[in-house]
């Protein structure tokens, strides 16, 4: 699975979301570089990105 470079730099900028997306299981982390990943234009690749990268906070942040 190669992730997309947007993806790559967002969880890059943050420590945290990167070690939780590391935990995911194979499937969620290709669902994600999947969604980022098919949007055409960069800006929304980047725009899926950080939203990605939120989404990964909220969710833990909900577990505990």
């Amino acid at each position: 699975m190669t992730l997309p470079a947007e993806l790559i730099t967002a969880l890059a900028a943050d420590a945290r979301a990167s070690a939780l997306f590391e935990k995911f299981p194979p499937s969620h982390r290709r669902e994600y570089a999947k969604w980022v990943g098919e949007a055409r234009q960069a800006a929304t690749r980047q725009r899926r990105a950080r939203a990605a990268v939120k989404r990964m906070k909220e969710k833990a942040a909900a577990l505990h």
